[in-house]
């Protein structure tokens, strides 16, 4: 399990949040995919319930990833509208698994 990554780091990785989001960021191509509800939340986000965000599960351009660590909030600049920036906060991140480190 990785357990940070970096704007500069290359490959793709599967982040999933304590709501039980998951995230897939491609740091070659760029993008990030966010699936709602992809795993059962933690006990602690049972009450948060499931959002839907808009774009949800397509490949938005991933202008900047700000932090992306486990055990805190992931911030990512995404272009959800082409026109204006857009901040994501994901609640904890509770796993960061490689699924092509290398960026091939």
């Amino acid at each position: 399990m990785v357990r940070e990554l970096h704007n500069d780091d290359a490959g793709r990785y599967l982040v999933a949040t304590a709501t039980g989001s998951h995230y897939v960021l491609d740091l070659k191509a760029r993008t990030v995919t966010r699936q709602m509800g992809a795993s059962a939340p933690l006990v602690d986000y049972l009450d948060a319930g499931f959002s839907q965000l808009r774009r949800d599960g397509e490949a938005l351009g991933l202008l900047l990833l700000e932090s992306c660590a486990v055990g805190a909030s992931a911030r990512f600049w995404i272009h959800v509208r082409e026109d204006i920036p857009t901040l994501r906060m994901t609640s904890p991140v509770v796993r960061i698994d490689a699924l092509d480190p290398s960026g091939a």
